[in-house]
């Protein structure tokens, strides 16, 4: 990825659902931004307690190969999707281009048996 806008780096993503939705994924830093990376995701974290429709949002730093991070993360559908990736701080992300590439993988979340 190269000098891509918000628009341009969502249009690289699969097709976003309009219901909840989970992603999961991997995000590949450039290893001279791997720990500024790890801190801007721990204040995505923090700030993800505080976004309506967020559900769930986990991001975790692969001790094997630190320059990849992967991330789970629960939505009530697109549209808090798009509000979260809407943030300054996210969009910085993206226009600073920290990161090699991020392959995501959108599916519906399995619900709990019915009794």
């Amino acid at each position: 990825m190269t000098d891509l806008d918000h628009g341009e780096f969502l249009k690289e993503l699969p097709e976003i659902p309009e219901e909840e939705f989970v992603i999961f994924g991997t995000v590949h830093a450039k290893p001279e931004h791997a720990d500024a990376l790890e801190a801007v995701y721990a204040e995505t974290t923090r700030l993800a307690e505080f976004e309506s429709g967020t559900v769930y949002y986990c991001l975790a730093r692969d001790s094997d190969k630190p320059n990849i991070f992967h991330f789970y993360e629960r939505y009530t559908g697109k549209e808090a999707f798009d509000a979260h990736n809407a943030q300054p701080i996210i969009q910085k992300l993206i226009k600073d281009q920290w990161f090699i590439g991020v392959k995501a993988k959108f599916m519906k979340a399995i619900g709990p048996a019915s009794v």
